[in-house]
């Protein structure tokens, strides 16, 4: 991958809309050499797709909490995932090490909805849970990552 890969990249993850015209203009070359780039990104797995953000609180969906969770024993954890996504106001889970099984995000539009996904949680075979409210999130552009790592200091 060179610069002008880098380049195409970080067009796309600020307007993923761009034509292959508007994208050639950003990095000079022609719309076919253009297109060819953004094929062949597309065909290694680098550019993994294409996506639209959606407003959940527009959708009435204003909680958001990090929930924690522990299996019991006899739970199978790809039986687990395979019903979490049973469970739309679950985004993500994530498999950790450490004291919980899971780390989930979870959005709701009161704290009533959130119980009702811990309830939900437990009757899939959560046995402990612990739950914190989102008070506010800073996303970092993981296109950062595509001009070299950062000393960390």
């Amino acid at each position: 991958m060179d610069d002008i890969d880098r380049s195409l990249l970080q067009a796309l993850v600020d307007d993923a809309r761009l034509s292959y015209q508007q994208l050639a203009d950003q990095v000079h070359l022609s719309s076919n050499s253009t297109a060819e780039r953004v094929r062949r990104l597309r065909q290694s797995g680098v550019l993994a797709g294409y996506h639209a953000d959606i407003d959940l609180a527009k959708l009435g969906y204003t909680l958001h909490s990090l929930t924690d969770a522990k299996l019991k024993e006899s739970v199978d954890r790809f039986d687990l995932e395979r019903d979490l996504s049973e469970v739309p106001q679950v985004l993500s889970a994530v498999h950790t090490t450490g004291e919980f099984d899971y780390q989930m995000r979870i959005v709701s539009s009161s704290t009533n909805e959130l119980e009702s996904v811990g309830d939900t949680l437990r009757q899939m075979g959560a046995r402990d849970i612990q739950s914190r409210i989102v008070l506010g999130e800073t996303q970092y552009n993981p296109a950062r990552l595509l001009y070299g790592k950062r000393k960390i200091l």
